[in-house]
């Protein structure tokens, strides 16, 4: 049996990567911080994965296993024996797992006969592979350096399947339940692997993968967010409310348009297939059953709102196309307005009340009043004003 060592058993871990590697005939060993997640995988061996949309229906994801990530020795030893490894542990938990990998990869490579070994690394980082490469080599023997090279494959992957957030009355159903939009592609660098490319379902081959790396970022992650904070201030409390609302669904489809026409420009990738990529995108936001609430994508708008994220690095790159992003402005002026609950959110409304605007897209944005953008900027923060938005 060919084993799959997937690190994060959170949303994406159990309600993606997971779900891929079981259809494709892996036994998968999650690797996790949370004692009682562990342990609840151990336990039942198997969850379940509701899919809904225009219909709803569950699958079993089975044939699981868990281990704390604490659990160094154990962890290290599946690391130098598996076939396929995924992460999927948000930014403050790479340095933890790159640490484990670097134990069980130097074991790997201190072997005889060298089996070549591929990271899909699924993480929300300006750069995935370089952090990686930096963090695991800092553990790594200098004399295996060259070995590590030639031998272990850090694959980048652009995860574009919804996952909310998980419920109360999800956990009641059953405790491992993830709820997951039907969408199940999985795009990956192409030139990034060493050996023979795994057969995964749903994994898509991508070269070159920078063009994909932007259309998730500059298209599906901006339109998410011009839905979210558009769509918070005009009091929808989720997404499919906000882009059912006329007025918000043209500014997001205008604004994805700007974005993919910039990538068409700058990375080759053909306009129409972007702009059903655009359509589709759409279309999923409206799925009510998948209850995407406006507060988890629009939560933590300091990082998204900082130079080369969704909103300021795709007005950058249409700017360096020769494109006007005057729809991605209007959603860039949603976000600094944004008030919620958490603590970036909270920070930025402290920003804004102290310095004003200008201060929000100077010292946040990086955008300084002599750049074309600010003045865009200004003039949606206008446009909203007009329309009794702000």
């Amino acid at each position: 049996m060919k084993l799959s060592l997937q690190f994060g058993a959170g949303n994406i871990g159990r309600g993606f990567l997971g779900q891929l590697f079981y259809e494709s005939g892996y036994h998968t060993l999650f690797i996790d911080v949370v004692p009682e997640l562990v342990e609840q995988i151990n336990k039942t061996k198997k969850y379940p994965i509701k899919i809904v949309g225009e219909k709803t229906y569950t699958i079993f994801v089975e044939d699981i296993s868990a281990l704390l990530l604490s659990e160094k020795e154990k962890v290290a030893e599946a690391v130098q024996k598996s076939d396929i490894i995924a992460t999927a542990v948000g930014a403050k938990g790479v340095s933890a797992v790159a640490e484990i990998l670097s134990i069980g990869i130097t074991k790997r490579l201190e072997e005889k006969f060298i089996k070549p070994l591929n990271i899909i690394i699924c993480e929300n980082l300006p750069e995935p592979k370089n952090t990686f490469y930096h963090e695991i080599t800092s553990h790594l023997p200098k004399h295996l350096l060259k070995s590590f090279e030639k031998h272990i494959g850090l694959v980048e992957a652009s995860i574009g399947r919804m996952v909310p957030i998980i419920t109360e009355q999800d956990k009641q159903e059953h405790p491992l339940l993830v709820r997951v939009e039907e969408y199940c592609e999985l795009p990956v660098d192409a030139d990034a692997f060493k050996g023979d490319i795994p057969e995964i379902k749903g994994m898509k081959l991508c070269r070159p993968f920078s063009g994909y790396v932007h259309r998730k970022l500059y298209i599906h992650n901006l339109t998410h967010a011009v839905c979210a904070y558009l769509g918070n201030l005009r009091g929808y409390k989720f997404i499919w409310e906000a882009i059912e609302d006329n007025e918000i669904y043209t500014i997001a489809k205008n604004a994805g348009i700007e974005s993919a026409k910039a990538i068409s420009k700058l990375d080759g990738l053909p306009f129409p297939e972007l702009e059903e990529y655009i359509n589709d995108l759409l279309k999923r936001y409206r799925n009510k059953h998948l209850g995407d609430q406006i507060e988890r994508v629009a939560r933590d708008p300091i990082r998204k709102l900082s130079m080369g994220e969704r909103l300021i690095g795709s007005a950058m790159y249409c700017l360096k196309a020769g494109i006007t992003p005057e729809s991605i402005s209007i959603g860039i002026a949603g976000a600094i307005f944004y008030n919620g609950d958490d603590e970036s959110s909270q920070k930025l409304k402290q920003i804004k009340n102290l310095n004003g605007v200008e201060g929000v897209l100077k010292e946040i944005c990086k955008v300084e009043e002599t750049s074309p953008l600010f003045n865009l900027i200004m003039e949606a923060i206008k446009k909203l004003k007009d329309k009794n938005w702000l």
